[in-house]
């Protein structure tokens, strides 16, 4: 995949396939990827999770787009609310 090609809505856009694929929550794959189950995901745990999941290998810069995207509150961490808010608000934004 080329960085240049490569957006965040083409990260949520997969990531949401991906979860609806292996039919999981998203609070289930919250707690797949939080591996020390702090309640929030770091750039490590993401990118890892990232990979188990969708598939995609993301470079550190990419993460760190994601983490940026989603982090509301901007402690450079996703908690369950910011991940539920950026997904869900992507996959309704057009249909409703």
């Amino acid at each position: 995949m080329s960085s240049e090609d490569w957006t965040i809505e083409e990260a949520l856009n997969n990531l949401n396939q991906a979860i609806s694929d292996k039919e999981m929550s998203i609070e289930s794959f919250f707690e797949e990827i939080d591996a020390d189950g702090d309640g929030t995901i770091n750039g490590p745990e993401l990118h890892k999770g990232i990979r188990s999941v969708v598939g995609d290998l993301l470079s550190p810069g990419q993460v760190s787009q994601i983490i940026k995207a989603f982090d509301e509150n901007e402690d450079h961490r996703i908690d369950l609310g910011e991940l539920q808010n950026a997904l869900s608000g992507n996959a309704s934004s057009e249909e409703e």
